[in-house]
């Protein structure tokens, strides 16, 4: 286990300490306690899948947040000149025609 893995796990694993819940399902909690008195590995591979989607998760947040921004900056910046002749400030002169 790498230093940063250690690291996570201890994290989580605070975060557990500090979950106090009173209003527990009690159906849910005993099946949770079947389950893990029958797979002694469950709270390992729980703690596992836990860490991978939270990783997931901030991967998945950071990726909207950046396509959100180029999404914002695409918006700002035309697809098309402002107008048809490029944005141009001075109007062009209109053509003489010579009535003769």
């Amino acid at each position: 286990m790498t230093p940063h893995e250690t690291a996570l796990v201890a994290t989580l694993l605070e975060r557990l300490k500090k979950t106090d819940s009173p209003d527990k399902d009690s159906e849910a909690e005993a099946l949770i306690r079947q389950t893990t008195a029958e797979q002694p590995d469950a709270a390992y591979h729980l703690v596992q899948i836990v860490l991978i989607q939270d990783l997931s998760l901030h991967v998945a947040q950071n990726r909207i947040a950046e396509l959100e921004k180029t999404l914002a900056e695409t918006k700002t910046v035309s697809f098309l000149p402002h107008s048809f002749l490029g944005g141009l400030s001075e109007p062009v002169p209109k053509p003489v025609l010579s009535a003769a």
